[in-house]
Formats: C-alpha cells, sequence, structure tokens
C-alpha cells in the first residue's frame, strides 16, 4: 500500500507494525525551507553558488524506519555543515550527479558513497544535480551488519566516509530499486520487516567481495581550515570578515585558505562571502516581504553602496530584490511556497 501525504521527517518518528511505504514530493524555491526539510538528515548551510531562481525538488519514501530520496536542483549549491547522528546514509553516484563534488573529491558514475552519522558536509552541487540516496538508523545498520556480514566489533570501525566501486550488477539492481520505491512503480515489500530487509539488500552490495573501495584523501587540514573559517562567516553575517582576518584566526597563509576553499567549495573566500551575505539579505528579504524593507535590509547587513547591492543581488539570483519581494508575496498569498 501506498500512501500520499505531506509527513515532516524526523529522527526517531517511525511506524509500529506493519510498515507501509509513505511518498512526497516538494518543489521549493527557498533555501530555508529545504534546509527545514532535509534537517532530519544533516544541518547545513546552503549557499547558491551560480545565478538564477532556485528550484529544487525533494522526493521521498519511508520503509519503516528508513528513508529513501531524491534531490535535484536546477542552480549550482554549495553545502557546508554536518550530517546527522542518527543516520548511515549510502547514495548510489550516477551520470546526474557525477559534476558534483563531495568533501573536494569528484563523484564519478557507478560509485557508491557511504557518509558516516556526525560526518562532515561539504559538498558542492552542480547544476542539473540528481541524486539518490538512502538513510539507515544506526542501529539498524549495526544490528544487521554483525548479524550477516561481519564480526560486531569491525561495525564502527567500517562506518567512515569512504567511496566504493561495487559489483556493477549488484548497483544497478540497486539503482533500480531505489528508484522503483520512489517512483511506486517498483517492487514494495509488504511486510512487516521491510526497513531490515532493504538495509539487507543494500549491505549485500557493500559487502560484496567484488566491492572495492577507491582511494579517499582525509584533506584533514584543509577541512580545518574551512570549519574554522565558516564558523567566523556565518557568526557575523551582518560584516564580511576580511582575509586578512580569515588567515589570522585560522593561523594559515592567504595561499593555504584559497586553496581550502577551492577544494572543498569550489569558490573563493571573497566569493563564498559575499554569496553568503548575498543569501541572507535574500532570507531576510522573503521573511520580511509584507513590508518594503529592501533598503533597511542592505543597511543593516552592511552592503554600503544600495545601488551596487541590487546589481550584486539580480546577478546572483536572476531577479532584482523588490521582484523577490513581489514574487514571494505572492506565493504567500495564492500560491503554496511548498508545493507537495
Amino acid at each position: 500500500m501506498v500512501a500520499w501525504q505531506n509527513v515532516r521527517l524526523l529522527p526517531g518518528e517511525h511506524s509500529k507494525g506493519p510498515q507501509m511505504q509513505i511518498q512526497n514530493r516538494q518543489t521549493f524555491w527557498n533555501i530555508d525551507s529545504v534546509s527545514e526539510c532535509l534537517s532530519a538528515f544533516w544541518k547545513v548551510e546552503l549557499v547558491q553558488s551560480r545565478p538564477g531562481a532556485l528550484s529544487l525538488d525533494f522526493c521521498h519514501a519511508s520503509v519503516g524506519e528508513c528513508v529513501v530520496y531524491e534531490c535535484r536542483t536546477n542552480v549550482e549549491l554549495v553545502a557546508s555543515g554536518a550530517r546527522s547522528e542518527h543516520y548511515v546514509t549510502i547514495s548510489p553516484i550516477t551520470g546526474h550527479c557525477a559534476a558534483s563534488r563531495y568533501r573536494g573529491q569528484e563523484i564519478k558514475p557507478g560509485q557508491l558513497l557511504l557518509m558516516e552519522p556526525r560526518g562532515e558536509v561539504f559538498q558542492q552541487l552542480a547544476a542539473g544535480h540528481r541524486q539518490l540516496a538512502v538513510s539507515i538508523p544506526i542501529h539498524l545498520f549495526r544490528k544487521v551488519a554483525a548479524a550477516e556480514f561481519i564480526p560486531a566489533e569491525r561495525v564502527d570501525a567500517f562506518l567512515a566516509w569512504r567511496n566504493m566501486v561495487p559489483n556493477h550488477r549488484k548497483y544497478q539492481r540497486l539503482c533500480s530499486y531505489l528508484s522503483g520505491l520512489l517512483s511506486g512503480k517498483g517492487p514494495l515489500p509488504e511486510r512487516p520487516d521491510a526497513d531490515v530487509y532493504l538495509t539487507e539488500t543494500i549491505l549485500d552490495v557493500l559487502f560484496d567481495d567484488e566491492t572495492q573501495e577507491t582511494h579517499v584523501a582525509t584533506h584533514q587540514n584543509h577541512r580545518r581550515i574551512v570549519w574554522e573559517s565558516l564558523d567566523l562567516i556565518h557568526a557575523h553575517p551582518h560584516r564580511a570578515p576580511s582575509i586578512l582576518e580569515l588567515c589570522g584566526t585560522v593561523g594559515v597563509s592567504r595561499r593555504a585558505l584559497f586553496y581550502a576553499f577551492g577544494e572543498l567549495l569550489g569558490l573563493s573566500p571573497k566569493v563564498y562571502i559575499k554569496k553568503f551575505r548575498l543569501g541572507e539579505a535574500r532570507r531576510v528579504i522573503i521573511n520580511n516581504r509584507k513590508e518594503r524593507c529592501i533598503q533597511r535590509v542592505a543597511r543593516e547587513l552592511g552592503f554600503i553602496h544600495e545601488g551596487q547591492f541590487s546589481i550584486d543581488y539580480s546577478s546572483a539570483f536572476g531577479e532584482s530584490p523588490s521582484q523577490t519581494r513581489q514574487r514571494f508575496l505572492g506565493l504567500h498569498q495564492g500560491v503554496p511556497e511548498v508545493a507537495g
């Protein structure tokens, strides 16, 4: 049985007894709404890195305690933050997301990306990015892995970020299976342990004898540089820190700072700061759309020249600040901001 309804995904809110697949499709035009919807799985700062009006499609299907989902975005985005401690997430990489990067590494078609609980998120999403993923509760992953695949004492050591090249036949079958769960056209197991069955299916690919790990560089120091820089940038949206200030706070050279940002976020520190602050301005304009607030927002966020602010804003989002205000005012009054 498939039930179509709007649901809020939260850790610990799971079905009891027979498990049904709850499918939901949503389109977002506002980064805040996207972040709220995905908050069960990650807590990230999304920054739009190329101009254009955002349109992000999100589809998910709940299978007991597991959740299968797919995200599509029409504009380039940069995500930084951390994953939930409650889930292990596995993503089969297809040609639809091959132009994107995760933790500074190119993700290639035919790979499986395993993302550990509480793991860092540094992801660059290209325009047209479309990515499948399944999130499994950590306790369920441990239970199935220890019972059927590896000794219990090795499970936690396995739960570290890794790229894997799986058995091609099993990989193709897994992609078809997950897509079927989302479309409602594939096999939807009517069984009380459907999430266990799904977990077994995925672990069978992860632990197949033919599945091999690719080399994953840790980039530990680069990640530290970016994390500490983002802490300062995000803490002061009303004031852009200088490159000198970032270098002094983080304790690195200008060259190291720019290299770390370029590797993990695909943007220079200056460009990231500018796009982040423009995103903050957009957020405030949308939240205060009932007021004529654009000049006030520009002043409060430290944009000295209001005319240049409008030019930069239009370049970043493909519409002027006043057009954003009018568009979201119209959505609020007549059309739902999130269409399910």
